[in-house]
């Protein structure tokens, strides 16, 4: 576990690193009202993802080892081009799709959502390296894709990106299918294979996945201009790179708790890496709190002035998901997604009621307070519920000495 944890990370990391630099490249060569076009195609295609995910998400992972895998893949893919195809319906139909980009917005969130199925049953047969590399390959070709346009094609609008975008995902779409492919389905025919609870979990996994995503990208839609949207979104990209480190332990955490079962090794891994991910991520904020902003200044351009004063001020808010995502994903691999949405609501509740206000009354600096209490409003409800399901007391949050245990023994550890 510890070796693929590592992997992990240090592939995050690199996806990470690709990341920033397709921010930078994209912020200081389109402008920032195309950075606030590209968020918003991006948040339109993450609700259609969310919405078709129900069956092919995440939460799949749970009866990946008990069901009949290969009854488990036909049924995604007629799912996904039906549900597919009535979400970008619906976003076309409320206009919320970029003005002219409808047909392109379909054709690649279809190939997010396979890729993305292919990617779960992958993780959920704990190939991790090959999830990693797919992790990895998409944003590197879009990287490589960016970069052709803007030197070679001479292409500085919206379509600099979004043509990137659509051939990555199409390669990531092909690795991951044939690597789908590769596995021996048969080995699953005798086992059984049920519609409806696949269903039932992956409603309840989306719509608190939906809640997740509304505490912190619901602004979007609040923000006077797309000048605005494009500095706050760039500004919660950078300061959420933070959050390669609880990304990189949670899919590994969550393959192996779905595997072994709840046990009290499994919690006290989960408590151990969430605080081991939560001092991680606090040194990276640190470090980043320590570079001037002239220094994002020239990196994305003259329009992003502020951009830093907005990432310390989100900052808070990324630590606190740091520490929660992974109980989070401990719950998610134990099947208990109810609990995960009613957490999530309450912070969904609260950027409802919180971000109208504070936006008007604070402009961007409003958007960032709101995801800060939302986020410890979710927190505390996901800790609460994770010690006392665990019967653990509030004194064990703070002790190290157990933590230092369970992480040396992880280190020792051969799986």
């Amino acid at each position: 576990m510890f070796k693929n944890i590592v992997h992990s990370l240090f592939t995050k990391g690199l996806v990470a690193v690709i990341n920033f630099f397709i921010l930078i490249i994209s912020s200081r060569y389109l402008g920032v009202s195309s950075r606030g076009e590209i968020s918003i195609f991006i948040l339109n295609i993450a609700i259609i993802q969310i919405v078709n995910e129900i069956y092919t998400g995440y939460s799949l992972i749970y009866f990946i080892p008990k069901f009949n895998l290969k009854k488990v893949y036909i049924f995604g893919i007629i799912y996904t081009l039906i549900f597919a195809s009535l979400s970008n319906v619906i976003v076309v139909f409320l206009n919320k799709q970029v003005p002219g980009y409808g047909w392109l917005g379909y054709v690649i969130s279809v190939l997010i959502i396979i890729n993305t199925f292919n990617c779960v049953l992958i993780l959920g047969k704990e190939k991790v390296k090959t999830y990693n590399f797919l992790n990895l390959i998409q944003p590197l070709i879009l990287l490589g894709g960016l970069g052709f346009s803007l030197l070679v094609l001479k292409e500085f609008t919206f379509n600099a990106y979004l043509y990137p975008l659509l051939f990555s995902f199409l390669v990531a779409f092909i690795f991951s299918t044939l690597s789908v492919f590769k596995f021996d389905l048969k080995s699953s025919f005798t086992s059984p294979f049920y519609l409806k609870p696949i269903i039932v979990n992956g409603l309840i996994c989306q719509t608190a996945v939906l809640m997740h995503i509304f505490c912190n990208r619901y602004s979007y839609y609040l923000l006077p201009s797309t000048a605005k949207v494009g500095l706050y979104s760039s500004a919660s990209s950078l300061i959420e790179s933070v959050l390669i480190i609880a990304n990189g332990i949670a899919p590994v955490l969550l393959a192996r708790v779905a595997n072994t079962g709840n046990t009290f090794k499994s919690s006290e891994i989960t408590l151990s890496l969430s605080k081991a991910s939560f001092v991680f991520s606090f040194i990276a904020v640190a470090v980043i709190f320590i570079l001037p902003e002239d220094f994002f200044i020239y990196l994305l351009g003259n329009g992003y002035v502020g951009i830093k004063r907005l990432m310390m001020l989100y900052s808070p808010g990324i630590l606190l998901a740091s520490f929660f995502g992974i109980i989070s994903h401990y719950f998610s691999a134990l099947g208990k997604l109810k609990l995960i949405l009613y957490c999530n609501s309450f912070g969904f509740i609260v950027s409802l009621i919180f971000a109208p206000i504070l936006i008007e009354r604070y402009d961007m600096d409003g958007a960032a307070y709101t995801v800060n209490i939302a986020y410890f409003v979710v927190a505390l409800a996901i800790g609460t519920a994770f010690f006392r399901m665990n019967n653990m007391k509030f004194k064990r949050l703070i002790s190290l000495k157990m933590d230092f245990e369970n992480l040396k023994e992880l280190v020792a550890s051969k799986n």
